[in-house]
């Protein structure tokens, strides 16, 4: 080989060798690189992190007795307190429209509630025995004559028929028996059994003392009987009462079918205590009655006349 050749062989061989290092320092630059690139990604992703919120760490709360347990430390849970009071199993039941009697430490609702405490308490005024005083005026006026001849003996009957009685009857406390035989309806063992279809209205207030004044107002009817609405409060003048007393006592002849009672405006007011104890009550009846074709003396004429009985129980002793 000549000198040239073995030249131009060594640069050949310094070439490649200059070449194959050349391409190892570049692989070797170029992970450097990928691993500098990954070194700023990794700091700025450890950087964002520590700007992060630290999310809350939670733990699911005990149930007990009733409340949140947590950390050891109870925890009331106001969206599981109860907004409603529980139901007293023991309460009475509500009462029926007619018979129910409303608790004493509240005051009736209903116009039904309000007449089962009348009724209650009214009775009471028989079954317990109480003292009191009863007053009772009866008062007969306007009396008319449809005969013109009966001015002769318009005098008479007006002498009969025009009255005011007042009967006090003094009821010892404990006197059961006197209760019962004076305290209307006279000899019924009740004072009222009224029931909301017997009466007209119901109204109540209450008064400076605190006591409950209760009015039953009944029904315009003619003619009651005392089996009626009627007889369950009040005791009044009936048709048999007209033919077996009140026309012969003033000399007057009428056929049954020509007796007429017409009652109107009749009321029993009571005023009640709180706790179910009757402070004062009173009746109150008004009456037109019609005789028609009456024979008094000689005469036959029509007698019309108004009465009014008036009855209060007062001075009441528990």
């Amino acid at each position: 080989m000549s000198i040239e050749e073995n030249k131009t062989t060594k640069k050949a061989s310094s070439y490649s060798k200059s070449s194959s290092d050349g391409k190892i320092v570049g692989l070797l630059v170029g992970i450097l690189a990928v691993g500098i690139c990954l070194l700023g990604v990794s700091v700025a992703g450890m950087v964002n992190v520590s700007k992060a919120p630290v999310a809350e760490t939670t733990t699911t709360p005990i149930v007990q007795n009733d409340q949140y347990v947590q950390n050891d430390v109870p925890v009331v849970n106001d969206q599981n307190v109860a907004t409603t009071a529980p139901q007293n199993t023991d309460a009475p039941a509500t009462p029926d429209s007619n018979n129910s009697t409303p608790s004493n430490t509240s005051a009736p609702q209903t116009d039904a509630e309000w007449l089962a405490f009348f009724n209650t308490a009214l009775n009471k005024l028989k079954t317990d025995g109480p003292a009191l005083t009863k007053e009772k005026q009866v008062v007969t006026s306007d009396i008319k004559l449809s005969n013109p001849l009966g001015n002769s003996v318009v005098s008479v009957v007006k002498d009969q028929l025009l009255s005011e009685e007042l009967i006090t009857t003094p009821i010892a406390k404990g006197d059961k028996a006197a209760a019962i035989a004076n305290i209307s309806p006279d000899g019924k063992n009740y004072v009222s059994t009224l029931t909301m279809s017997d009466i007209k209205s119901i109204t109540h207030k209450t008064d400076s003392n605190g006591n409950y004044v209760i009015t039953i107002n009944a029904p315009e009817m003619t003619n009651p009987e005392v089996s009626g609405p009627y007889g369950k409060v009040f005791i009044f003048l009936t048709v048999d009462e007209v033919m077996d007393s009140y026309a012969p006592d003033i000399g007057a002849t009428v056929e049954r079918s020509k007796v007429k009672l017409l009652f109107s405006d009749c009321s029993a007011t009571a005023t009640i205590s709180p706790d179910g104890k009757v402070v004062a009550y009173e009746t109150t009846l008004n009456i037109n009655m019609i005789l028609q074709d009456a024979k008094i003396a000689v005469i036959t004429t029509d007698v019309d006349a108004k009465l009014l009985s008036h009855t209060e129980y007062k001075n009441i002793v528990w």
